[in-house]
């Protein structure tokens, strides 16, 4: 099994909450995903982890990653779907995931301009690349994220589900 593990999550508006906002829930969320994260690790014996870097859980999952690196010998890799993923964003959102891509330890830009499959391409390379694949889900079955999911499924990458309706 590969030693590398990926995680694919809602952006902000997948949430069955206010993201953020919802200071409860938000905090059972990040304190779920650092438990899967650790769990990883310490079960799966992952040392390298993959970021999708889009708004939502990918950014929270970089930065639990890289808060870990503190604790534990494992890297980050930052899978860009494209140069211009952050063309929307928000200043404060930019400013967060340079942050990150200067910490990271590998960045691979998996299209070199987008098109409408930039995205799902980009969660293909992390399942082919990953023994594990954590997944932020909402229930809903439709959007990247189950597309990832049932990708994994189909190239029977091992999947720990953190069920983000059943936060409290």
């Amino acid at each position: 099994m590969s030693k590398t593990c990926c995680c694919t999550g809602h952006r902000p508006k997948g949430f069955p909450y206010m993201y953020g906002v919802d200071a409860k829930k938000h905090n059972a969320y990040l304190q779920a995903l650092l438990q899967k994260t650790e769990f990883a690790i310490n079960v799966y014996g992952i040392t390298a982890f993959i970021s999708g870097m889009a708004l939502g859980v990918d950014l929270d999952f970089a930065e639990i990653v890289l808060k870990l690196r503190n604790k534990y010998h494992i890297t980050l890799e930052c899978a860009l779907p494209c140069p211009n993923q952050t063309a929307k964003w928000c200043k404060k959102d930019i400013k967060r995931y340079n942050d990150i891509l200067k910490n990271a330890d590998i960045i691979t830009l998996v299209s070199k301009s987008y098109d409408r499959g930039c995205m799902l391409k980009r969660n293909r390379y992390m399942v082919d690349k990953s023994g594990l694949v954590i997944a932020v889900f909402n229930g809903i079955e439709k959007g990247g994220t189950w597309y990832t999911i049932n990708y994994a499924k189909k190239t029977n990458t091992a999947i720990e589900l953190i069920d983000l309706c059943s936060l409290k």
